[in-house]
């Protein structure tokens, strides 16, 4: 619940498409063999406009995500006012696409496997949500299709806000994961006026990106908060100073996939207690499967086809 609210500043600006946790829609993305190629663009050394191009192509790397199952290994630490580690939580998942939704499945805590009472209500919970969907009416299933799409639609309203809210520098080139990247600084403009909903929290973070040549994919963001953030009126507060590190890697030569995101950051929450808190999460053992079977039953979930892991 913590981590929640401490991931929410820093997250919303990279708000194009952390991969695995971004809502899908329910039909079948196109495979790299029929998807349409990107088109050539010249070389530029404007830094907004290197910037516009990644989100262009996130958009298409979105698609190719789907067909994407993974492992996610979360390390969430509570800190003591010197930084050293009061508690530490760890959580294994196992991360796929239900009837074309996002699903999280708990395999591990602190890398052990499951109780016989932790595994059950996992069972419990896959099952319900497979209920939930066998059991849809067709008007509910347009529903929430149209308010899928509807949130698709507002995130990249949100993103023409994101290039607008800040003044772009191109620092340079780096090489990273084996490509060379643009290396950009995004400071907060002052004259700024957002138009989409939580858009005001942009003129809160700066941050630098790391953005591939040749095709404009992010391969990482640094991300800080410039001054205090708040929820609600009493609901929480992040404070001047959080960090959050996002990291992406190729995977099978088609697609960029998102490989860690790291979080250091401290909250006020419901105006009683400060908390400092650190996490890290490792997205790994990326295996592509095939689309397009509806759930209708817990026993008639199709085993997906695998390649190797990356």
């Amino acid at each position: 619940m913590v981590m929640r609210y401490l991931k929410l500043c820093p997250v919303i600006f990279l708000v194009i498409g952390m991969t695995i946790t971004t809502s899908a829609q329910e039909t079948a993305a196109p495979t790299p063999d029929s998807a349409v190629a990107a088109p050539v663009l010249p070389p530029t050394a404007d830094a907004k406009e290197i910037v516009r191009r990644s989100v262009e192509i996130d958009h298409h790397n979105f698609e190719r995500a789907r067909n994407y199952t993974c492992r996610q290994r979360e390390v969430e630490r509570e800190l003591t006012k010197d930084g050293s580690a009061k508690s530490t939580h760890i959580k294994t998942f196992d991360i796929t696409f239900l009837a074309g939704e996002p699903y999280s499945r708990l395999i591990q805590k602190d890398d052990k496997s499951l109780s016989d009472n932790d595994q059950k209500k996992e069972e419990e919970k896959m099952e319900k949500f497979i209920a939930k969907h066998r059991d849809e009416s067709e008007n509910d299933h347009q529903k929430r299709l149209a308010k899928e799409e509807k949130e698709r639609q507002e995130g990249r309203l949100f993103l023409r806000d994101v290039i607008n809210a800040f003044d772009f520098k191109l620092l340079g080139e780096e090489q990273l994961e084996g490509k060379d990247t643009y290396v950009i600084e995004a400071v907060p403009r002052k004259d700024f006026h957002p138009t989409q909903p939580h858009a005001d929290l942009l003129e809160k973070v700066r941050g630098k990106l790391w953005i591939e040549k040749q095709d404009y994919n992010w391969v990482k963001a640094d991300v800080e908060t410039i001054d205090t953030i708040s929820f609600g009126l009493f609901l929480a507060r992040i404070h001047k100073g959080s960090r959050l590190t996002f990291e992406q890697t190729r995977v099978n030569d088609e697609v960029w996939l998102v490989h860690r995101v790291a979080i250091n950051a401290s909250a006020r929450l419901a105006l009683l207690k400060n908390m400092a808190m650190d996490q890290e999460d490792i997205f790994s053992d990326y295996k592509k499967f095939s689309t397009g079977t509806r759930i209708v039953g817990f026993s008639e979930l199709e085993p997906v086809k695998k390649t190797e892991p990356q």
